[in-house]
């Protein structure tokens, strides 16, 4: 099974989403919802935001 650009770019969105969203809270001293919340939300929008790059010509030299 290959995997397509945009699932590729949502994969590496997510995961650079949440460990930013979880490094803000760690600088803001957030925790237990505060910090699920922020996560959360920075996960979705990497998410959207790694999608979105892998749908333009971002990922295109790859194989």
């Amino acid at each position: 099974m290959k995997l397509r650009h945009k699932e590729i770019g949502g994969a590496l969105g997510l995961l650079a989403g949440t460990t930013m969203g979880s490094g803000i809270g760690f600088l803001l001293s957030w925790h237990s919802y505060d910090l699920i919340v922020l996560v959360a939300f920075f996960g979705l929008f990497g998410i959207t935001a790694g999608r979105w790059a892998g749908s333009r010509i971002v990922f295109k030299e790859f194989p």
